[in-house]
C-alpha cells in the first residue's frame, strides 16, 4: 500500500538516488505488569515499554519496515540491509552510528547522512569555511586535536577519514548546506510517529496481555496505514498535494463506507465509495502552504509532489 508520491525535478541533487530512506524509532510504556516480556529503558519511570523500529521511504511518505520490540533492544539491529541501499541515501541520527556498517553501505554503493557521536575522532582530510576559506592549518590533523581551533561565528565542511577493517572510510560529498537542509527530512519519520499516536490510538494499553498489546498495536498501524494509502491515492488522482494529518483527522468520514462495501464485497460499491473517499479528501485534506514548502518545508531541494503517474492509473483502473 505504498506509492510513490514525490520526486525531483530534473538536475537537482538529490535526484540521482534511487531512495531515500529514513531510520528511527519510537518507544512507550505500557502496562508495568508486562515488564518481564517488554522490559524498558528507563525501570523507574516505564519498567516496560515497547520500541518500534522504523525504516521509511521519502518518496513514498510511507514506512516501509516496523519491527515491535522491547525498549531495551539496540536499534543498531534494525538498519537496512546493506546491500538494499546501493543508490540510495540513509538518513539516520547518532545513535545508529556504526563505523564497520557504513563501511559495508560505501562498499554496496550505498550513501548516507548520519548525525555523528560527540566523541568520535576522525582524521581530518581538508577544512572549509562556510564562506568557502580552505583552512590549510586543520588538514591532516585528528578532530579532537583541532576542535578548539575551528571557527566560533561560520560553520566548517571537513572532509574526514576513519581506518575501518583496514580500509580507508572517506565522508563528505555534497556542499555543507545541501546536507544540512537534507538531514531536515528525518523529521518526517517523527511526524509519522505523530501521526500514529494521535490520530491511530497508538498509546499505552491498560492490559496486563502482552498478546493483546502487540495486537493492538498492529491494528493502529494499519489504521494509520490506511488513512495514508487514502491521502497518497487521493494525490494521485486528483492531482492536489495532500496533507497526511489532515487526512489522518477527517478520513474517519469516508472510511465506514468504504468498510461496508468491503464486508458486503459489493464491487459497485466499492468504487462508488472510493470515488467518494477521494473527492472528500480533496477537498478538506490538501496541504495548507504548498509555496511555503519550497521555502523553508521538506521541498527545498528540488522535492516535488507527483500528479497522475501510472500508480494514479492503476488506482483508476482497480476502482
Amino acid at each position: 500500500m505504498s506509492l510513490k508520491v514525490f520526486g525531483f525535478t530534473k538536475g537537482r541533487a538529490f535526484g540521482e538516488f534511487r531512495r531515500i530512506l529514513i531510520q528511527d524509532g519510537t518507544s512507550f510504556a505500557i502496562h508495568d505488569a508486562l515488564r518481564e516480556v517488554f522490559p524498558g529503558r528507563f525501570k523507574t519511570v516505564k519498567p516496560a515499554a515497547v520500541e518500534l523500529h522504523t525504516t521509511m521511504e521519502l518518496l513514498c511518505d510511507a514506512p516501509t519496515t516496523v519491527v515491535l520490540t522491547p525498549d531495551t533492544t539496540s536499534e543498531q539491529a534494525f538498519l537496512p540491509e546493506p546491500t538494499s541501499l546501493r543508490a540510495s541515501v540513509l538518513l539516520a541520527d547518532r545513535g545508529y552510528v556504526d563505523l564497520h556498517y557504513l563501511r559495508r553501505v560505501q562498499e554496496a554503493g550505498g550513501f548516507f547522512i548520519i548525525r555523528a557521536k560527540a566523541g568520535m575522532n576522525p582524521q581530518v582530510c581538508e577544512a572549509f569555511r562556510e564562506d568557502g576559506k580552505r583552512l590549510r592549518s586543520l588538514r591532516n590533523k585528528p578532530l579532537q586535536t583541532i576542535h578548539t581551533k575551528l571557527p566560533k561565528r561560520q560553520r566548517v565542511e571537513l572532509g574526514v577519514r576513519w581506518d575501518v577493517d583496514g580500509c580507508p572510510l572517506c565522508l563528505r560529498r555534497y556542499p555543507l548546506d545541501t546536507i544540512c537542509r537534507a538531514y531536515k527530512w528525518r523529521w518526517q519519520v517523527e511526524l509519522l510517529f505523530k501521526k500514529w499516536k494521535s490520530y491511530a490510538n497508538l498509546h499505552a494499553f491498560d492490559t496486563e496481555k502482552a498478546a493483546i498489546v502487540e495486537g493492538l498495536i498492529w491494528v493502529a498501524i494499519a489504521a494509520a496505514a490506511l488513512k495514508r494509502f487514502l491521502a497518497h491515492a487521493t494525490q494521485l488522482i486528483a492531482g492536489v498535494a495532500m496533507s497526511t494529518r489532515k487526512a489522518a483527522m477527517c478520513v474517519m468520514y469516508v472510511l465506514s463506507d468504504i468498510v461496508q462495501a468491503l464486508k458486503t464485497a459489493h464491487g459497485a460499491g466499492l468504487a462508488a465509495a472510493l470515488v467518494s473517499a477521494v473527492t472528500y479528501l480533496a477537498c478538506h485534506a490538501q496541504r495548507a502552504h504548498p509555496q511555503r514548502d519550497r521555502h523553508i518545508g521538506r521541498l527545498q531541494l528540488g522535492l516535488e509532489p507527483l500528479f497522475g503517474n501510472n500508480d494514479a492509473a492503476e488506482i483508476r483502473e482497480a476502482a
